[in-house]
C-alpha cells in the first residue's frame, strides 16, 4: 500500500509527488497523460498583475476573499512551496530563479509582457535595451516581428531536419555544441548593436542553463528564450527531469494510465481503479491526492446540457447552471471567463466539501485548477495565478498526507 496516490501530471500534481517524495513518504503518481505543463511558457505567476511585493498584495487578498485557494491554503503555503519548488528544481537540474518580493517582466511571443515570480534557466537572461528577437526560416512556431522590431530570420543547419520540425526537435539539436557553434556563425553578423538576443523557447532538452551561457558567451551578449505555441520545450523539459528523478528514486510513475474511479469505504478513500489491458487495475493508498485539473485538463467533465461533474469521486462542482453566462463577449477578457472559475469546493485542509459545507471524504485532498475560485474583482484570474495556486495548494495537501 501506498502512503499516497496523487492523480495528475501537471505543475500541481508534479509539485505534490516531488513534495511528498521529499517528506520520505510512498508515493505513486498515475496520469492519463502530460498536464498544462506543456503547453505553458514554464515560469510560475503567482499573481501577474500584481505590482511590487507579491506578499503585500497576497496579505491584502486573504484578508478580503477567505475562499480563495491562496487563502484556504495559507501564506505559509505561498512562501514554502515557492521555497521548495526552488530547491527541488536545483536538484532535478533545471533550477529556477526568483523571490516573492520581486516580479521578474518577461516579453510574450505577441510583444506583450507577464510578470513571473520563478522563472527556469531560459527565462532568465537580461532582455536589455535593444534586443534581436530571432526566427527560424520555414518555421512556424514563433514570429519574431510579432515580439519586438529589430528582428532576424536565420537559416538552422541542415541535419536531414523534417521540413516542419517541432520544438522538441530543435531544442535537441541545440544540445549539441557543433550546432551552437553553426547558429551563432549565421547569427553573430546580423546583432547590429543588439545589447541581448531572444530565441524560441528550444535551446537545449537536456541543460538549458549551459546552452544559454554557451551562446551568450560565443555572441557577447546575454541570451534568453521566448515562449512558442505548445508543446512548450520548457514544460517538457521540467516533465522529463521531474520523470527522471521520480524514477531514480523508486517512486512509481505511471502515466498514459487514466484512472476510471476511486475507492471509497464509508467517507474515507482506500485507493483508485486504472484502466488496463484485460482487467483494470485497484491501487491502495492511505490517502489521495486528486490534481487532474479543471475543464481543459479532463479534471471536471461536461457535456452538451450544459452539466459539470468531477468524473472520479462524484464529487459536487460549483459552477453556472446557465451557459449563456459561460463566457464574456471578449475573447480575451483579463479577468477570463467564469468557466474558468467552475471547480470543487475545499476548505482549508484541500478536502472536498458539499454544498453544504461538509466533507465528502476525509483522506482526499485536492490541489491546482480542481478547485473553484470566487468570481470576484480585486482577485487574480486564474490564468495569471494558475502555477502559484498549484504549487500552494500542492504543498498544503502534502502537509495533511
Amino acid at each position: 500500500m501506498d502512503d499516497v496516490i496523487v492523480v495528475g501530471a501537471g505543475w500541481s500534481g508534479l509539485a505534490a509527488a516531488a513534495m511528498a517524495l521529499e517528506r520520505g513518504l510512498k508515493v505513486r503518481l498515475i496520469a492519463q497523460g502530460i498536464g498544462t505543463i506543456i503547453v505553458t511558457p514554464g515560469w510560475i505567476s503567482v499573481w501577474d498583475s500584481a505590482r511590487g511585493d507579491v506578499r503585500m498584495a497576497l496579505q491584502d487578498l486573504v484578508a478580503r476573499v477567505p475562499d480563495h485557494p491562496y487563502a484556504l491554503a495559507g501564506l505559509d503555503a505561498v512562501e514554502a512551496s515557492v521555497r521548495l519548488w526552488r530547491e527541488f528544481t536545483a536538484k532535478v537540474g533545471l533550477p529556477f530563479v526568483g523571490e516573492l518580493s520581486h516580479q521578474k517582466t518577461l516579453a510574450t511571443a505577441l510583444g506583450t509582457a507577464q510578470q513571473a515570480v520563478l522563472t527556469a534557466p531560459g527565462h532568465s537572461g537580461e532582455i536589455g535595451r535593444q534586443p534581436l528577437y530571432v526566427g527560424f526560416t520555414g518555421w512556424r512556431d514563433y514570429y519574431p516581428t510579432l515580439t519586438g522590431a529589430h528582428t532576424a530570420v536565420i537559416d538552422l543547419p541542415d541535419r536531414n531536419r523534417a521540413w516542419d520540425a517541432t520544438p522538441a526537435d530543435i531544442a535537441r539539436e541545440f544540445d549539441d555544441a557543433g550546432y551552437r557553434q553553426q547558429v551563432v556563425s549565421s547569427l553573430k553578423p546580423r546583432l547590429n548593436g543588439a545589447t541581448s538576443v531572444g530565441f524560441p523557447a528550444v535551446l537545449g532538452m537536456e541543460d538549458p542553463a549551459m546552452v544559454v551561457k554557451d551562446l551568450s558567451t560565443q555572441l557577447g551578449v546575454p541570451v534568453f528564450e521566448m515562449p512558442t505555441l505548445p508543446p512548450s520545450v520548457p514544460g517538457t523539459r521540467l516533465f522529463q527531469h521531474f520523470r527522471r528523478y521520480f524514477l531514480d528514486h523508486r517512486m512509481r510513475f505511471q502515466v498514459g494510465h487514466p484512472v476510471e474511479r476511486g475507492l471509497v469505504r464509508g467517507r474515507r478513500v482506500t485507493g483508485v481503479e486504472v484502466a488496463a489491458a484485460g482487467k483494470p487495475q485497484l491501487f491502495e493508498a492511505k490517502a489521495v491526492i486528486l490534481a487532474t485539473g479543471g475543464l481543459y485538463g479532463g479534471g471536471l467533465a461536461s457535456d452538451d446540457r450544459g452539466e459539470i461533474w468531477e468524473p472520479i469521486f462524484g464529487l459536487p462542482v460549483q459552477y453556472d447552471h446557465d451557459r449563456t453566462r459561460w463566457f464574456s463577449d471578449d475573447l480575451l477578457d483579463p479577468r477570463g471567463h467564469a468557466v474558468h472559475y467552475f471547480g470543487v469546493r475545499v476548505n482549508d485542509r484541500m478536502q472536498p466539501l458539499d454544498e453544504q459545507g461538509k466533507v465528502v471524504l476525509e483522506n482526499l485532498y485536492l490541489c491546482g485548477h480542481l478547485i473553484a475560485r470566487p468570481h470576484v474583482d480585486g482577485t487574480p484570474a486564474p490564468t495569471e495565478s494558475g502555477e502559484g495556486v498549484a504549487l500552494a495548494t500542492a504543498w498544503k495537501a502534502v502537509q495533511q498526507v
